[in-house]
């Protein structure tokens, strides 16, 4: 057969065994491989989704701490907002619960993320404030307002735009305010100081926000006084709804009660701690100081009152003398005081002083570029707190070099004149040293500034008030220890006739004038303690107005006008109180460890202890490594901390016997059975 005979066949056949080859089925696909299981989030993309639906729902919240995205708008309160605010924290902590957190620092930021959400959920269910609490909505109006004009943390124009938009918002949110509040649920001292500031309101919407945004274009200035009419009517209403359909009916009880006073206390100490335990060593404490302020009293007396005045004193005094003589000093030394107008430049005056002291003694590291505003306090504020700190918020960009503002507080020209000057006597001179060491140098603006450098937003934007308060009563006797003894007139100086000869001569003299501060530095910290004290009892007992101010007055040293005005703040907070000594408490518990660990340097302390934000105190040892250190050394897992230990007592809770110090001789220490500690204890306190 020829090829070309044969060519077709080849063909064919190659055709064939090619159709036979392709009717093969391929061979089967390796199968995919698996895919991971989905990356956990980490706890900071955690805490970034749970803040971000915190300040969507809390706009005023979201201003103050430096996020401006919902500057123009208040909250939703109506049911469904309330109802919205249940879901976001259940939301929250579903979302906790699946993120990772393998680091020391986001073991921390997970407890107080977690410690949050569970005191937003105890003020949902217990206290309820959109309907029982005025003073509540008076203060979100205010500091709506105020946050946007008091610093210029954008252009004036941008800001002006913001108060438009809630000035303009504002009579539908006083509409929903007067909806939600339950009258006879309305706590009656709520009720009274928000009707008394809402003339200080309609003062910022009026006059004050014009004032402060006088940079802004004219068109803009001009969107303000277009919604400040209507902005005014309506609070105006308010006030008149309050006094006529709440304040008479108001019955709300602005008590706790001992179980939730005690359920929030640990929420607000974000700490293990029990809080008639707490109220004992508070007690113990307060004899502990009145003591120490009698053996400073005794050394000041004579040349401060002269012999003779001091041997009648001591002749007329029932029981320990130096503890009369306490009461005596401290009247002579508050005649040292400035005018009322003066009060803002004299508090002022004491900063450039302090901050040479701090830096010359090395008590923590200052920063110079920032800014401290001494101000008097706005008049929306004015009622409840005789001084304050407020920071920039911890979220505001630092670039802006925004300042902080001490607050000081006008003495109202409605005051009687005895009103006015034993609010002056209280804040003599030397009391204004040590309230600005609390309130500024090294106190609550070193520390807010050193918190807001912290990375993690958690600590920045959950202070806990412990620190905080804690820390600003921790540094007063810092400062006393370290030798500050202020300033007072040179020995050259004409003493003014106003002055007596034994006060001048406590002035003129360094080392009189230091003991004279140092016994004002123990009458603050014994308010600190009395605090405690007062919160328990208000709170959590029955304590009546005229108990509260015979415990500041009569034993606490303090002068009327400051314990009236301690007993409204009583009132209107719970638990907040208690944060100074639970706090200062904490503070001189971790100064022990560290010292304790050798090689101690007071500034390098407080700059570590600083720079981790605002957590528990109880906290800072995980944070520092102090806790890794100890198990590295020991070749043991990691422990927990310890409670930080009370000064107090000795004796732990679980014992039989407890404490019990007699406040007319702190010396005498004599052991009780447990049960018949609050009887004791009230004892204590009803002795002089």
């Amino acid at each position: 057969m020829t090829l070309r005979s044969r060519l077709p066949r080849l063909l064919l056949a190659l055709t064939m065994q090619g159709a036979l080859v392709g009717c093969k089925p391929p061979p089967p696909p390796p199968p995919p491989a698996p895919k991971p299981p989905p990356k956990p989030p980490t706890l900071s993309e955690t805490a970034e989704s749970i803040f971000a639906a915190y300040f969507a729902a809390h706009p005023v919240a979201a201003t103050a701490m430096g996020v401006h995205d919902y500057d123009g708008a208040w909250p939703d309160l109506s049911d469904a907002g309330i109802e919205a605010e249940r879901t976001r924290i259940e939301s929250a902590r579903s979302a906790l619960a699946k993120a990772t957190k393998s680091s020391v620092d986001e073991q921390v930021d997970n407890e107080i993320l977690l410690n949050a959400l569970d005191l937003d959920a105890f003020v949902i269910e217990v206290e309820q404030p959109w309907r029982t609490d005025p003073y509540w909505y008076v203060s979100m109006i205010g500091a709506g307002i105020d946050d946007l004009i008091s610093r210029d943390f954008a252009p004036a124009e941008a800001r002006a735009a913001s108060v438009t938009a809630r000035l303009t918002a504002l009579p539908g949110f006083v509409e929903q305010a007067k909806l939600n509040l339950d009258a006879a649920a309305c706590k009656l001292p709520q009720t009274q100081v928000a009707i008394a500031q809402i003339d200080g309101l309609v003062t910022l919407v009026r006059n004050t926000t014009l004032e402060r945004l006088a940079q802004a274009p004219e068109g803009a200035r001009q969107q303000i006084g277009a919604a400040s009419g209507p902005a005014v009517m309506a609070l105006r209403d308010l006030q008149q709804h309050l006094r006529t359909a709440v304040l008479p009916s108001a019955a709300g009880s602005w008590r706790l009660g001992p179980e939730n006073y005690a359920r929030k206390l640990a929420l607000t100490l974000d700490a293990d701690v029990d809080a008639d335990a707490l109220r004992r060593d508070a007690v113990i404490e307060h004899g502990r100081v009145r003591k120490a302020m009698a053996q400073l009293a005794g050394d000041l007396a004579e040349p401060l009152l002269g012999r003779r005045t001091v041997r009648r004193i001591v002749r007329r005094a029932q029981g320990d003398p130096n503890a009369a003589l306490t009461p005596a000093v401290l009247e002579a030394l508050a005649q040292w005081h400035v005018p009322p107008e003066s009060l803002r430049d004299a508090a002022e005056a004491n900063l450039s002083r302090l901050s040479e002291f701090v830096v010359a003694n090395d008590i923590v590291p200052l920063d110079d570029a920032e800014a401290l505003e001494v101000i008097w306090t706005p008049a929306h504020q004015q009622g409840v707190f005789i001084a304050g700190l407020a920071a920039p918020g911890a979220l505001e960009s630092q670039d802006a070099s925004l300042p902080s503002f001490y607050l000081v507080q006008p003495i109202p020209k409605t005051w009687a004149p005895e009103v006015t000057e034993s609010f002056l006597r209280e804040y003599n001179n030397f009391m204004l040293e040590i309230l600005s060491i609390h309130e500024a140098i090294p106190g609550h603006f070193v520390q807010l500034y050193y918190g807001k450098r912290e990375p993690s937003k958690v600590r920045r934007v959950l202070q806990n008030g412990a620190f905080v308060e804690g820390w600003a009563v921790y540094t007063e006797q810092v400062m006393i220890d370290a030798g500050y003894r202020g300033v007072g007139p040179s020995p050259e100086a004409e003493r003014p006739p106003q002055i007596p000869k034994g006060l001048w001569a406590v002035m003129v003299d360094p080392e009189l004038r230091a003991k004279a501060l140092a016994l004002h530095a123990l009458k603050f910290y014994l308010r600190t303690v009395t605090n405690a004290i007062l919160d328990h009892g208000v709170h959590a007992g029955s304590m009546t107005r005229e108990e509260a101010l015979d415990l500041m007055i009569a034993r606490s040293y303090q002068q009327e006008g400051e314990a009236v005005g301690k007993w409204t703040r009583a009132q209107l907070t719970s638990t907040q109180l208690s944060t100074y000594f639970a706090g200062a408490r904490a503070w001189k518990a971790l100064r022990a460890q560290a010292e304790a660990r050798g090689g101690f340097s007071m500034s390098q302390f407080h700059a570590e202890a600083l720079s981790h934000g605002a957590p528990p105190v109880e906290a800072l040892p995980r944070l520092m490594g102090w806790t890794a250190d100890a198990a590295a050394a020991d070749g043991a897992p990691e422990a927990p901390p310890e409670p930080a230990p009370s000064d107090a007592a000795d004796h732990t809770e679980d014992e039989a016997v407890v404490e019990v110090v007699d406040e007319e001789d702190p010396q005498i220490v004599e052991e009780a059975p447990a049960e018949d500690f609050d009887s004791a204890l009230d004892d204590v306190l009803s002795d002089d």
